[in-house]
Formats: structure tokens, C-alpha cells, sequence
């Protein structure tokens, strides 16, 4: 389970970063593949948590405040990115999505 696990973790810290690749606030493009990185991530996510949480052997220990603090930033990134996705260029969207994107990722790190 230690092995799904850490798979699962390394395809979460993929896809965000994949998601910050494929967004461009600077020339005010998100790329197609963007909205679906972010989804990934989110999936991700959740099944790690949960995961972590029912498995015994894992002894994970949580904190469910910075849990769902990503999570709602992370569903609306995903929604947004999903909205935006077939917007014409420049799109100003671009900046707040990698914002979101980028804050998710800071969260994980800092907290």
C-alpha cells in the first residue's frame, strides 16, 4: 500500500505541476491540457487523503484544516480552469488561474 501510495503522490505533485506549465499568464493563454492537469490534482488529492485516512499501515495523521483549505481552492481552480479553457487569447483569466494554481501548490508547502 506504501508503493500505491507514493505513486499516487508523485502523479499529484505532476499534475500541478503540469498545470502550471500548460498556463501562460503572461501572454494570457491556458492551454487545453490545463483544466485537465487541475483535475487531476484535485482526484489525486482526494485519494490520498482518503487513502491515508483508512488505511492503517499508512498512519498517516492529517491536518483537516489545510485539507480543506486546498480542497476548496482546488475545486474552484478546476472549475474555472474548465470554464476558461476555450476563451479567445489573451485571455486575463490565465493570471488568476495560475494564481490559484501556484497558491494550492504554496499551501502544500508552507503549511
Amino acid at each position: 500500500m506504501e508503493t500505491l501510495y507514493t505513486v499516487i503522490v508523485g502523479l499529484h505533485i505532476l499534475s500541478w505541476l503540469g498545470a502550471l506549465a500548460l498556463i501562460d499568464p503572461r501572454a494570457g493563454v491556458i492551454r487545453k491540457g490545463a483544466a485537465h492537469a487541475v483535475a487531476t490534482a484535485l482526484v489525486t488529492g482526494i485519494i490520498l487523503v482518503g487513502l491515508g485516512e483508512s488505511v492503517a499501515s499508512l498512519d498517516k495523521d492529517y491536518n483537516h484544516m489545510k485539507i480543506g483549505i486546498k480542497l476548496l481552492v482546488a475545486v474552484v481552480a478546476t472549475v474555472y480552469a474548465f470554464v476558461q479553457t476555450n476563451k479567445p487569447t489573451p485571455n486575463k483569466a490565465a493570471g488568476i488561474l495560475f494564481g490559484l494554481v501556484g497558491l494550492n501548490i504554496l499551501l502544500a508547502i508552507l503549511w
